[in-house]
């Protein structure tokens, strides 16, 4: 196997457990052990943006509730469901049963029999909880299904099938909930897991650490990053490329895995070109490794323009977030 190759490898299978990711991830299994153990199920959400780690959670709940076979009969007490984009409430039914594991009807014309259908496949399937995926698509942009349709769908299965559903997408996924005050009555407050800030010492620290863990996968392959910039400048550069989201800090480091043919340092000119062939925070607001220092206050403009793309407003509660929302206010490009 060629190093790149292991590099690549060992990459895909790098989940950093971080500390915000770590209280996500408990909170919504003590929601699902509770109602396993007798407790009235509920609704949850879980928001942030792209690439922040919200798949992976849903995936190892999951992973703790294994489908098994009782007198022939499959059971899925935690059933996990993709929403693919351009799906209407409709449908939803058909994704629920496919993730049973069972053939979809020919008919489909039929709401009612569909989640009549669903709703005796989960009973079958012993199923206590659904985790829908990528939930946001049913509120996209330009979509032609209102957001009140969509919440009404989930309003309903909860009140027939009584199953724990968690949602999980970007905040816009928020407006089913602003939409049907029903819904939001039977829902906990969201949860959100948001980017690292580097205004703030604890988080910058938890940051490194997470930078850290991708650095020794390197290391352990006799390619470390040696360059004449020291630890806080990397850091300070490794933010750049993903503005606190350690998912795209993990696709960053995936791009410098592909400059690697053998063992041996890795330079500033590497560093350069797997930034060049990763999509950067902010559409490349401050594209890192371009220049020799990346002050406090260019950092968190990066990070308030990427949140502003998911209309996410970050509260200005330190200088540099004030200076970085004036900077914002006034179209100032980094320089």
């Amino acid at each position: 196997m060629s190093i790149q190759l292991d590099l690549r490898r060992a990459l895909d299978v790098t989940i950093v457990p971080h500390p915000a990711f770590r209280a996500r991830e408990d909170l919504l299994g003590r929601l699902l052990q509770e109602h396993q153990e007798g407790i009235e199920p509920g609704i949850d959400m879980l928001l942030g943006p792209s690439r922040i780690g919200k798949s992976e959670i849903l995936q190892r709940l999951a992973a703790q509730y294994p489908e098994r076979r009782e007198d022939g009969r499959l059971i899925k007490p935690v059933l996990l469901v993709s929403v693919p984009a351009g799906t209407a409430p409709k449908d939803l039914p058909i994704s629920v049963i496919q993730s049973l594991g069972v053939p979809p009807p020919r008919e489909r014309n039929h709401k009612g029999a569909l989640f009549n259908m669903m709703l005796d496949k989960l009973k079958r399937a012993g199923t206590m909880a659904i985790l829908f995926d990528e939930a946001s698509h049913l509120v996209d942009t330009g979509s032609s299904i209102p957001p009140r349709q969509a919440s009404d769908w989930f309003k309903s299965l909860f009140d027939a099938a009584r199953v724990s559903i968690v949602m999980s997408g970007v905040p816009r996924l928020r407006r089913l909930l602003e939409s049907n005050e029903q819904l939001r009555g039977r829902c906990r407050r969201p949860l959100e897991l948001m980017p690292y800030r580097w205004d703030r010492a604890d988080e910058r620290k938890i940051f490194a650490g997470c930078a850290q863990a991708f650095l020794k996968v390197f290391d352990a392959r006799a390619c470390p990053i040696q360059t004449s910039m020291n630890t806080d400048a990397l850091m300070r550069h490794l933010y750049a490329a993903s503005a606190g989201n350690v998912g795209l800090l993990s696709n960053f480091f995936k791009a410098l895995s592909r400059e690697v043919r053998a063992p041996g340092p890795l330079g500033l000119q590497a560093l350069q070109r797997a930034s060049a062939h990763v999509n950067l925070p902010a559409h490349g607001l401050l594209p890192p490794f371009s220049r020799a220092h990346m002050p406090d206050e260019l950092l968190m403009q990066l990070l308030m323009s990427e949140l502003a793309t998911y209309e996410i407003v970050l509260a200005i509660d330190s200088p540099q977030t004030a200076l970085a929302a004036h900077r914002n206010q006034v179209s100032a490009v980094p320089v």
